[in-house]
């Protein structure tokens, strides 16, 4: 047996339960699990535009966002835990067909009500591939390794924010916002056809959960949210999100329309940004051996903070852009580590139902993520607006992480199973002291 490293692209394979079980090759897997990133941002530079071709308003044209944020998180809520019950390829392949056909109705649409009703569609669909994508990792790997995998997969995906709004940027001064949409389209297509080759069943019959429906799956969370320190895990990380995603429906806007930009400008901004984050996603894989998981998703989530408190104190003392665009690549950065961090204990924490925890975390932090984005638009669309929003639930993450777990008992974790004789082991998810 054998088992390639978190950094090659080349299949993995672990035996457990006496069975030989392969994990898809990582760039396909990193694209089908971070196919929502190239959907939430490509289409970010043209949201002026597009509000100014369908006759609506500035909030309705963020409301699509919304819409696709919300959806993902429901669908996510919705597939993880049934992937638990009947595994996870069947349900990748479909959800990257669904987008794909939804993708086509959003470059379509001819009134915001349409798109709404697409985007929504397409939400769901794309929430397939990412819940059941990193469950998959969980299914084939443990401990030192899985978050090492995780942090791989994240750095991938950390590159849709750096291309997709340049792309967007690009695709705009050709045509359309509706270029974008097609591009997605074309994304779609090829992730399903790169699952029906190219992705094995990551989850046994004799491995899977009981039960199909809604009960099953609410027994499913409601065993995982019964552990003190997964559920902390989930409030911290939906804040964070709350804060995060002001900053990703609003900063078009304020940059733009507050700022002066253009489009093309504004692309840098936000491609930038995401550059910090990938840098620190790769730096988090190189880091995880000697210093926990804990402690790099605190240092994270702290330096969010401070950054997003940048980016008011600019804001309100009516700084140039730069400082604002600096202070924002810090939260960006810092960002990198806050969603790896997360995205490994939730995983560690729920490693017998690891569907159903990707959905808890995932779903979750995007739907009440989701449900945030028009706060800062409500509250005027302004800088000020953007950098207070960020600051109150980056900063309330922050306080959650670092003071919060002195008080919450945690409950001996199960181990997991050890894999047989001959296949590498990096001891479970025994974590360094803080």
């Amino acid at each position: 047996m054998s088992s390639t490293g978190p950094g090659r692209t080349g299949p993995v394979r672990l035996a457990r339960h006496h069975s030989t079980r392969q994990l898809a090759p990582l760039v396909p897997l990193a694209l089908v699990v971070g196919i929502s990133p190239l959907a939430t941002d490509m289409y970010i530079p043209g949201l002026p535009e597009l509000a100014a071709d369908l006759r609506t308003s500035p909030a309705l044209a963020q409301l699509t966002l919304t819409a696709f944020l919300v959806s993902f998180a429901v669908g996510m809520l919705l597939v993880g835990p049934l992937s638990d019950a009947v595994g996870r390829r069947r349900l990748v392949l479909l959800g990257s067909i669904g987008f794909t056909l939804a993708s086509v109705l959003c470059a379509l649409s001819p009134s915001i009500s349409v798109l709404l009703v697409a985007r929504v569609v397409q939400g769901l669909a794309g929430a397939a591939g990412a819940v059941a994508g990193r469950a998959m990792v969980t299914d084939v790997l443990s401990g030192v390794r899985r978050a090492k995998t995780i942090a791989s997969l994240s750095a991938i995906n950390a590159v849709a924010p750096v291309v997709a709004p340049l792309l967007g940027g690009v695709l705009i001064g050709l045509g359309t916002w509706r270029l974008t949409f097609w591009l997605l389209a074309g994304a779609g297509l090829a992730l399903s056809v790169l699952v029906l080759v190219s992705f094995p069943e990551t989850l046994p019959p004799v491995r899977r959960s009981t039960g199909v429906g809604l009960a099953a799956s609410a027994r499913r969370m409601g065993g995982l949210l019964a552990n003190p320190r997964f559920s902390l895990y989930l409030v911290t990380s939906c804040v964070a999100t709350v804060g995060f995603f002001a900053y990703i429906a609003t900063s078009a806007f304020v940059f733009q329309e507050v700022y002066g930009f253009s489009t093309s400008l504004y692309t840098v901004v936000f491609a930038s940004n995401a550059v910090c984050m990938i840098i620190t996603t790769v730096l988090f894989g190189r880091l995880v051996e000697r210093i926990s998981e804990d402690r790099l998703l605190s240092i994270g989530l702290v330096v969010a903070a401070v950054g997003s408190a940048g980016v008011l104190a600019g804001a309100l003392l009516h700084a140039p852009a730069g400082v604002v665009w600096a202070c924002l690549a810090v939260v960006t950065g810092a960002q990198g580590l806050v969603i790896t961090g997360s995205a490994t204990r939730t995983q560690a924490l729920g490693h017998a139902t690891p569907g159903t925890a990707a959905a808890l975390q995932g779903g979750l932090a995007f739907g009440i993520g989701g449900l945030g984005t028009p706060l800062a638009g409500a509250l005027g669309g302004t800088p000020v607006a953007m950098g207070a929003v960020m600051l109150a639930g980056l900063g309330l993450g922050a306080l959650l992480q670092v003071v919060a777990p002195r008080w919450v008992r945690t409950p001996p974790v199960v181990a997991e199973q050890a894999a047989p004789a001959g296949v590498g082991h990096d001891g479970g998810d025994v974590q360094h002291p803080r």
